[in-house]
């Protein structure tokens, strides 16, 4: 079974599970929004992997590379559980919607996706194309 957690400082975490329900209607993903209360964040990982199976497929994804939260996680990394920092809706999406099972190779190939996604609109020139209308 596949688990996507989505975790971060204050409730960024929140409002992107709120979007993608919306936009993809992804259900069923456990959030952790850190520093909201008193709940120390390591028995909030803790009591979340608790209820998971070692066979089970993981997916977290966090706010800030290097930040507590990113680094509340990384002693769960292993051949099934990815942690991907840095996460935005065009990764999030692909990788909540995705049927293809989790592989390191196809979670870079999503970030580098993700990462074309990011764009300076003030600069971006979309190509001329006499095709289209």
């Amino acid at each position: 079974m596949r688990h996507c957690i989505l975790a971060s400082h204050h409730r960024f975490a929140e409002g992107l599970r709120d979007t993608l329900e919306f936009i993809g209607g992804v259900q069923n993903v456990d959030v952790i929004c850190a520093y909201i209360d008193e709940t120390p964040l390591d028995e909030q990982v803790a009591a979340l992997f608790a209820g998971f199976d070692p066979s089970d497929e993981i997916l977290i994804l966090t706010d800030i590379m290097q930040g507590s939260v990113n680094q509340a996680f990384a002693p769960y990394m292993g051949e099934n559980t990815f942690l991907v920092a840095g996460a935005n809706v065009a990764c999030a999406l692909e990788l909540a919607l995705s049927s293809e099972p989790l592989t390191a190779p196809y979670i870079e190939n999503v970030i580098e996706m993700a990462r074309q996604s990011m764009r300076l609109m003030n600069t971006y020139r979309v190509a001329d194309d006499d095709d289209d209308e």
